[in-house]
């Protein structure tokens, strides 16, 4: 009989292979409810198909989940892999987030643009808010800038890019309006912006 862990690390291979459907959101409801931000078990047994229902990870297994999620993002940022870790609340995945916004491997697509902003929008103030030096104040600029930058973003033509440019247009005012209070200002303007591919 496989493990809880065993079991995880198959839907993560499963994901990292190019699986999708209800996948990532599966992994991001385990991933949660191993997490400080569980909301009751009763939640995730609604969510969650019926083999997957139990299953409640270790610290230590979502931790390596986590981990090797944000190492691939770092490479290759697919939406699949951001909304997978969006729910863990991890500083990991803040961290390594935001940063692909301020420095993406490749251009970004509409839908990774929207992704990574919801996620870095509601882990972000809570990082800098207990620990004010989680990122480098110059890549808090540049994280400015680009959202500020995204604000402008034109409108898509696919409903899939509708859908991200209606997101992004949600979540960066309130992300720049937390980046403020600590100082942070996107108004500077960034000349290059965002490259959306």
């Amino acid at each position: 009989m496989k493990t809880e862990r065993q079991i995880a690390s198959e839907l993560l291979k499963r994901l990292l292979a190019g699986e999708r459907g209800n996948l990532p959101s599966h992994l991001s409801s385990l991933l949660e409810r191993s997490s400080s931000l569980a909301d009751g078990d009763a939640l995730y047994r609604s969510i969650l198909p019926p083999e997957l229902a139990d299953i409640h990870l270790s610290r230590e297994a979502s931790d390596e989940i986590v981990a090797t999620l944000c190492e691939e993002i770092s490479r290759n940022p697919e939406a699949a892999f951001i909304f997978a870790v969006a729910s863990s609340g991890a500083d990991q995945s803040t961290r390594i987030v935001a940063k692909v916004l301020t420095n993406p491997p490749r251009p970004l697509t509409t839908t990774e643009y929207a992704c990574a902003l919801s996620l870095v929008n509601e882990y972000l103030p809570l990082c800098l808010q207990e620990d004010v030096a989680f990122l480098p104040r110059t890549e808090l600029i540049r994280l400015a800038q680009v959202v500020a930058e995204l604000e402008k973003i034109e409108n898509g033509e696919t409903p899939e890019e509708k859908s991200a440019v209606h997101s992004i247009r949600y979540f960066a005012p309130k992300l720049l309006k937390s980046l403020e209070q600590f100082g942070i200002d996107g108004g500077g303007g960034w000349a290059g912006g965002p490259v959306i591919n």
